[in-house]
């Protein structure tokens, strides 16, 4: 998560949805270019009177108590902290992607924690595997990867815009023109996106059980945005 004071913005980050690649572009405005900050994919807790950078990656056990602001913390959180004056009159925004894309994704990141072995078998397997197994999960996990509370508070979307991973770069550009933040696509990254190594269509993993399990947790997303279970061109 970011807020700038420079630039009068809030970003609350969401899962499995570009939300890494967007954090790191606009992260300059919130830290001052002198400030001792190591930057990249992992960052630790980083607050000035510039603004602020939530920790990003896991945080560890022992500084769990000591850190305030850290990776997709609720858009309540961030508010009770910052305080009603700015939270209101902040520009707050955040990423957003289709259900059915966006918990293949997150299927795919699971499997990281799995041993080197397991893990080569995922990768060098086929469609037909891939499916049983992402399906066998979807239906008793499809709700771990729900994250409207960076978006909604006491159930009312509580930002001001949504940049669609399927129209990254048109809504990022409309993020950086509200903000008055430089508009330079080139210096978008991409992260994560590593442990996806099938990039067969996720609309290939999906059988009638899992698509079930996909539409009662994120019931709500697919209503508001209108997301389909087809790929988004």
């Amino acid at each position: 998560m970011l807020i700038s004071h420079t630039h009068n913005f809030i970003y609350t980050k969401t899962m499995k949805a570009a939300g890494t690649s967007v954090e790191i572009y606009f992260e300059d405005a919130c830290i001052p270019p002198w400030h001792p900050t190591s930057r990249g994919h992992f960052i630790d807790e980083t607050v000035t009177a510039v603004g602020v950078v939530g920790r990003r990656g896991l945080v560890p056990e022992q500084a769990r108590e000591q850190t305030t602001w850290y990776n997709h913390m609720s858009a309540e959180a961030i508010r009770d902290l910052i305080g009603e004056r700015i939270w209101s009159r902040y520009f707050k925004f955040c990423t957003v992607r289709n259900p059915f894309d966006k918990v293949v994704s997150y299927w795919w990141m699971s499997l990281s924690s799995l041993g080197a072995e397991d893990q080569y078998r995922y990768q060098t397997a086929d469609l037909s595997m891939l499916r049983e197994e992402f399906c066998r999960w979807a239906v008793i996990s499809a709700e771990k990867v729900v994250d409207r509370h960076t978006y909604m508070i006491e159930g009312h979307v509580c930002v001001d815009h949504f940049i669609r991973y399927e129209n990254l770069l048109q809504d990022l550009k409309v993020a950086c023109d509200r903000v008055s933040y430089p508009y330079e696509p080139q210096r978008l990254g991409a992260y994560k996106s590593e442990y996806r190594t099938n990039r067969r269509p996720f609309t290939d993993y999906y059988d009638a059980d899992a698509i079930a399990a996909v539409q009662k947790a994120f019931r709500w997303e697919l209503e508001y945005f209108g997301y389909q279970l087809e790929c988004q061109r």
